[in-house]
């Protein structure tokens, strides 16, 4: 990619005296993305006119930092006729020639600090590839955030730096990758999810890495196409017994989702058993063969995973986390005392962490058990859960706090071992708890395995429930409450939350 400087954002770089202190920022995303820095012939023309000897000097030892263009866009008939604009002076004359540059593609953007020049680009119809200082470190912010923090459950974010390359937990990665140690070293400012252990072991381990349309795909067949994509580019858990390769899988959907990327993709050998299971997870959660990568000689396989869009040809898990618009909607009311160790992410500030190798606290699939009467119940449908007060006034301390999707329906167990081992990992209850439950129930007893969506930015309380009619006021949510879309987008927007429907 290509960025075009205008003059008075080389100013603010290179001046003897700071003028603009988002610079620096400017800069660190430009070098980090790797943008060319382009200097146009009029703006160093402009450059050279500088009084100052001493800061002439400085813009001479400094301007080789630079790619200069030797040459000068024709403006056309219709740049001159959709610009509107005749220049009156030399600046408006350097300030078309640049909009001049980018219309006819020479330069991907241009920033400047000219709202006259960012006005210009909307006539021109290139607004959207001209940028002030600000506006372009907020386009790049949410395009490239921070790894999503998971404060709930024992998988923490660590600088690659500070982690041990030396650790047997890497030992499968150096005959396989030649320089991995290298390379993990040139990552040492870079951030990785990490679990550990009780005994601080490394047990799991998740490199990403958010790559543009300037990638080189060359060693993959068939070469991928230019576009944003999420690279999984370490990925390896021991087994655990707690379900940890779905926590990592939420993990890489998470990251995807926000930065409203629609493809992700990780290359993996299968010859070895622990590659093999990661191998049958990924693609139970919706990747697929695309094709090759050529390293170090051999092949590996590259998946691929789709997102933004539903197949409904394929399972819910297979979709996930691609949501159907044509689903029903429901609102399920859960005990506090189940609901955040279930749903840790979802927790209340007012409650303590939840960290701990736990299963079903990992598991991305869950289990909710019922004997309400409810029978229209089906694969897809939508869980709004409702996590009921414990504090007064109930109409403020009860709240929807978590999205769920139903992947299968369950009400009838040959056995109580069947019941119990469907439900082992993912549920909440203890097994003699279990058993009780088949004791006392079995014969209307409804299994939910369902998948955990995402946990609302901000909690819908019983009062906005009631207020806007989605429930009678005086009233609570009752299990499997169905609501409208219209109702169902409401509570999504007034939550600041966004899925992928």
């Amino acid at each position: 990619m290509r960025a075009l400087l205008d003059t008075n954002i080389i100013i603010h770089r290179e001046t003897m005296q700071a003028t603009n202190y988002t610079i620096g920022k400017l800069y660190y995303w430009l070098d980090k993305l790797h943008y060319e820095k382009l200097l146009h012939p009029y703006t160093i023309t402009e450059l050279r006119k500088a009084d100052n000897a001493q800061q002439q000097q400085l813009y001479d030892a400094r301007l080789s930092a630079y790619t200069q263009m030797l040459c000068i866009a024709n403006q056309t008939t219709e740049f001159i006729s959709l610009l509107g604009d005749a220049p009156r002076t030399d600046n408006d004359k350097v300030d078309n020639q640049l909009l001049c540059e980018v219309y006819c593609g020479r330069a991907d953007i241009l920033i400047t600090e000219d709202r006259r020049m960012r006005t210009k680009a909307e006539r021109l119809g290139i607004a959207d590839k001209v940028f002030s200082i600000n506006a372009f470190i907020s386009k790049v912010s949410a395009d490239y955030p921070a790894l999503v923090e998971y404060k709930a459950l024992n998988v923490k974010k660590e600088l690659m730096g500070n982690v041990d390359v030396n650790d047997p937990f890497f030992d499968t990665f150096r005959p396989a990758y030649k320089g991995f140690e290298k390379w993990f070293a040139s990552k040492s400012d870079e951030e990785a999810y990490i679990c550990r252990s009780d005994k601080n072991d490394i047990i799991g381990f998740l490199y990403l890495k958010t790559e543009d349309e300037t990638e080189n795909y060359s060693n993959i067949t068939p070469v991928f196409m230019p576009k944003r994509r999420l690279k999984v580019g370490t990925f390896k858990v021991e087994a655990s017994g707690f379900r940890l390769g779905e926590r990592f899988v939420k993990i890489i959907f998470d990251n995807a989702i926000a930065r409203n990327l629609d493809e992700i993709y990780v290359t993996l050998f299968k010859d070895r058993d622990e590659l093999k299971r990661l191998y049958d997870l990924l693609v139970r959660w919706g990747f697929y063969e695309y094709g090759t990568k050529e390293t170090n000689g051999q092949q590996e396989t590259v998946l691929v995973k789709k997102l933004g869009t539903y197949d409904a040809t394929k399972s819910v898990i297979a979709n996930f986390p691609n949501l159907s618009k044509n689903s029903t909607k429901m609102i399920l009311p859960i005990m506090p005392q189940y609901h955040t160790s279930l749903f840790p992410d979802s927790k209340l500030n007012t409650e303590l962490e939840y960290i701990g190798n736990i299963p079903h606290r990992y598991a991305l699939q869950k289990v909710y058990i019922t004997w309400a009467f409810e029978r229209n119940l089906k694969p897809g449908d939508l869980l709004l859960f409702y996590r009921m007060g414990d504090t007064y006034p109930k109409k403020y301390s009860s709240v929807i706090t978590t999205v769920g999707v139903i992947d299968q329906v369950v009400d009838s167990f040959a056995s109580e071992e069947d019941f119990l081992s469907y439900c082992q990992n993912r549920s909440v209850f203890k097994t003699d708890e279990l058993k009780r439950f088949w004791a006392q129930h079995r014969y209307n007893l409804k299994v939910l395995k369902f998948a955990y969506v995402k946990s609302l930015t901000k909690r819908i309380t019983l009062d906005y429930l009631q207020q806007h009619g989605i429930v009678e006021l005086g009233q609570g949510p009752r299990p499997f409450t169905r609501i409208t879309d219209a109702q169902f987008a409401m509570i999504l927007h007034d939550s600041e939350t966004t899925l992928y429907m």
